[in-house]
């Protein structure tokens, strides 16, 4: 009798004559059988609110059929975005700001919802948002256009008769900048996370040759590989904000790795940024990648109420590093005041 993929349904190679084993692998949850590219896909670290966080380690990646993925991941798949609402009691007057927050490549709306929450407690909305390719929306094509259409929709639904504040990180931040040009009406001001290299098509040889090794990384490794490689550098770095919660929990979603990586590079964020009328904020790590952040601030049009802020000894995760993350969100809160 043939075994197939619980998922996928692909008939599973019982290897010659039936004495080598089955390549499959099993749910972590229901324990129906997968095929690895299925298992692969589907893994993450499991977060139960109010009990301990697992350890960050490789062991800790446990694959799932698509139903138990869907139930164990930290996203509510009934939804593609995230509203968080200001706290019932606040300190003085309430801002009345709302921040759109796009993540970075593979991740998902939960990276930034601690963040969000810490910002509810000073009177401020939140809408955060999946992707294309990325998510609850993993199955869409990755395209500019369709994020464009993606942020429009949700604007449209959350949003009417506001013009909130953009937040973008590295992926996020670089489709941000094509997001920003053609919707930039529809925002009041855009905070710019870990986009300091330019990618786009006048980069450096050394960025091209960063772009094509992620687009080859990206389209042969499985999610769980890709999981386990990105836990090794981030274990490297002193991220240690919500870590579970916010990346491993979902899962990451490279899927469309080779598009994410195209989008970026078609990207001139010259070419945009002098279009805009409202003010940016940027934020960098000093040890990331950022040859072009001094020309991005120059570029402002509102040259008064943009800024640049380097975290001394931060990396491409300072945002998750706890030792930035009060001061990053301090500052965003003046940057709307000023608005």
């Amino acid at each position: 009798m043939s075994i197939h993929c619980a998922d996928c349904n692909a008939a599973l190679d019982r290897g010659c004559l039936g004495l080598v084993p089955p390549r499959t692998a099993s749910c972590a949850a229901c324990q129906k059988t997968l095929c690895r590219l299925c298992a692969g896909d589907r893994a993450l670290i499991p977060f139960e609110e109010r009990a301990r966080p697992p350890p960050v380690e490789k062991a800790s990646i446990q694959s799932f059929c698509k139903p138990c993925f869907e139930r164990k991941s930290v996203l509510d798949y009934g939804r593609t975005y995230d509203v968080v609402e200001p706290a019932a009691q606040t300190d003085g007057a309430t801002p009345t700001a709302t921040f759109l927050w796009v993540h970075g490549g593979g991740a998902s709306r939960a990276l930034f919802r601690p963040h969000a929450a810490a910002l509810a407690q000073k009177g401020y909305r939140s809408v955060l948002i999946d992707l294309p390719g990325h998510g609850t929306l993993v199955e869409t094509p990755l395209t500019l256009d369709t994020c464009v259409e993606v942020v429009e929709r949700i604007l449209d639904s959350e949003c009417a008769g506001q013009t909130p504040v953009y937040v973008g990180g590295s992926l996020g931040a670089y489709i941000g900048f094509y997001i920003l040009g053609k919707l930039k009406e529809r925002f009041s001001g855009a905070i710019l996370l870990d986009c300091g290299q330019n990618v786009g098509p006048d980069c450096s040889l050394k960025a091209r040759l960063g772009i094509w090794f992620l687009r080859k990384l990206s389209g042969h490794m499985s999610n769980k590989s890709l999981m386990g490689a990105m836990m090794s550098t981030v274990k490297k770095s002193h991220a240690d904000y919500h870590l579970v919660e916010c990346s491993y929990g979902s899962g990451m979603f490279f899927q469309q790795g080779p598009a994410q990586c195209d989008c970026m590079h078609v990207v001139a964020p010259a070419d945009i940024i002098p279009e805009l009328q409202f003010p940016l904020l940027f934020f960098n790590g000093s040890k990331d990648y950022r040859d072009s952040e001094d020309q991005w601030l120059s570029l402002c049009k509102d040259g008064e109420r943009s800024s640049l802020k380097v975290y001394e000894a931060g990396d491409h995760f300072f945002c998750h590093d706890t030792r930035f993350v009060d001061d990053m969100l301090d500052r965003m809160d003046k940057f709307v005041q000023a608005l």
